[in-house]
């Protein structure tokens, strides 16, 4: 599966988000509960908690538009199906591999 190309800001935001959500499952959570994100999930990580509000705006809608993530009007969110297909296949080996990769950004 081809998905759409994005930013580079774009394609650090939705590798940390796949994280939170293998770290969600890792800890026992449904993979349905593991796919709900609030608007704010960003405070918590350590790169995206230092981005200017204005760029997590602007990168969440540009993942939006790419089918990454669906959005709610309240904000909140969940990462799709394709997003979820795309990387499984680009990072074989999980969250070992997905871990090395966001790492290099901090």
């Amino acid at each position: 599966m081809i998905m759409p190309e994005l930013t580079k800001d774009a394609d650090k935001m939705i590798c940390i988000i796949y994280k939170m959500y293998l770290e969600k499952i890792k800890s026992g959570m449904s993979k349905v509960a593991s796919n709900a994100f609030e608007e704010d999930f960003y405070k918590s990580d350590k790169l995206l908690s230092k981005w200017h509000p204005d760029d997590i705006t602007t990168t969440f809608l540009e993942l939006g538009q790419k089918g990454y993530l669906k959005i709610y009007i309240s904000g909140n969110f969940e990462i799709t199906n394709q997003a979820i297909i795309y990387m499984e296949n680009r990072f074989k080996n999980g969250l070992l591999d997905l871990v090395d990769f966001v790492t290099k950004f901090i």
